[in-house]
């Protein structure tokens, strides 16, 4: 027997761009553990492929090397330049207004929420399971 062979066509596929969120100058994250877990920080430096020295516009903040993989790379950007002084740093971040657009996000509303339930006490615990009927039968 001879085998039948079928032809296909070649699939295109649309190229585009994988990565939105660039580690990059100027870019807000927010830790994700460590003891700056649950900050928003900016990058004001890229180290190597893997630490960034990050800074945060309040006074009393000292800039800290933080790595990559205790980070999550937000869609905010600060247009900074590179190493920038408390002042510009700033300036800039007002001008971005990062912090409340991110509070407003559905990403910031999950993390309000969560923090929220994890300072609920038992009887508040309590009512809110109370308030919604109990168990249904």
């Amino acid at each position: 027997g001879q085998t039948r062979r079928t032809h296909q066509k070649k699939k295109t596929y649309f190229c585009a761009m994988p990565f939105k969120r660039y580690v990059e100058i100027g870019r807000v994250a927010l830790v994700k553990c460590g003891p700056l877990e649950g900050q928003l920080v900016v990058i004001v430096d890229v180290i190597n492929m893997s630490k960034m020295l990050v800074d945060q516009p309040s006074k009393n903040f000292k800039r800290q090397v933080v790595h990559l993989r205790d980070t999550r790379v937000t869609d905010y950007k600060v247009e900074i330049g590179r190493m920038p002084d408390k002042s510009t740093l700033a300036g800039a971040a007002e001008d971005a207004d990062y912090a409340n657009l991110f509070a407003s996000s559905a990403w910031g509303q999950k993390l309000a929420k969560r923090k929220a339930k994890a300072a609920m006490t038992d009887f508040q615990r309590y009512q809110k399971m109370a308030s919604k009927g109990g168990k249904k039968k």
